[in-house]
């Protein structure tokens, strides 16, 4: 999946959610989402900022520069993110919403070598250092997910977003990121991970996690077996869209290991 592919469905799904925002009241935008205490204006604040970051972190990258996602630290910032600032509407977050998102589509279009990196300063992990190609993954994700989450018709997940972030998602479970703790009780062992409309993947989990492309000959102490799409689903802590099979007592224990995204 190209990064330019990745750019197109970021943009299309930037207007697809400021369409059905914009219609809707502002009784409505403070309406509950699919999340636990969230409502849908949290979730526009969330994205409205993640527009932001992304475009920081890509435009630094660019440049040569370090940056962080949260510059004043995941803790500290992040609560302010989740709300309109002081004095904004509902409508103006949605309005703010576009600009941010116009601005990010604008630096992913000029972007011509996608495997650039990012770096964070000396010291500091949070998001870990990634290509831009990683970087417009992460916000196709934000986009499509929370835009399912917020309940406005826009559930179905595209292609481009299950192709690109299902392998990436999946090579993420074996990093340590200081944002993403290890559960004290994960459970060890082994899955294989099959798509039935694509490839498999053994994860194992002990002392440390590998996570790879499964070759002849490996075994696994659990099998879980679904589409392609309700695999990404499934690391992404998000409801199915058909049936998710699991092949062995040990299967259902990979959420214990992997708890959400």
């Amino acid at each position: 999946m190209t990064g330019e592919a990745v750019a197109a469905a970021i943009a299309t799904k930037h207007d697809q959610l400021l369409t059905a925002l914009r219609g809707l009241s502002d009784d409505q935008l403070l309406a509950p989402s699919r999340l636990p205490d969230w409502n849908r204006l949290t979730v526009v604040c969330h994205i409205r900022f993640g527009a932001e970051a992304i475009d920081r972190l890509v435009t630094a990258a660019l440049a040569g520069e370090a940056a962080l996602f949260y510059p004043g630290g995941r803790a500290e910032q992040r609560p302010a993110t989740l709300v309109p600032s002081p004095g904004e509407a509902p409508q103006d977050v949605v309005e703010s919403l576009a600009t941010t998102s116009a601005a990010l589509d604008a630096t992913l279009a000029t972007v011509t070598d996608w495997s650039t990196m990012s770096r964070e300063p000396d010291g500091i992990v949070d998001l870990g250092a990634m290509t831009i190609a990683r970087l417009a993954i992460l916000r196709l994700t934000e986009v499509e997910v929370h835009g399912a989450d917020m309940n406005l018709g826009l559930d179905a997940w595209s292609d481009t977003f299950v192709g690109s972030a299902l392998s990436m998602r999946l090579e993420r479970l074996a990093l340590r990121l200081s944002n993403k703790p290890v559960p004290d009780h994960r459970a060890r062992g082994s899955w294989l991970l099959r798509a039935t409309d694509g490839a498999a993947w053994l994860v194992t989990a002990g002392d440390e996690v590998t996570s790879r492309p499964v070759q002849p000959g490996d075994q696994a102490d659990g099998v879980i077996e679904a589409t392609r799409r309700d695999l990404l689903a499934l690391l992404l802590g998000r409801p199915f869209e058909a049936t998710v099979s699991y092949d062995g007592e040990f299967a259902r224990a990979f959420k214990e290991a992997f708890p959400g995204p």
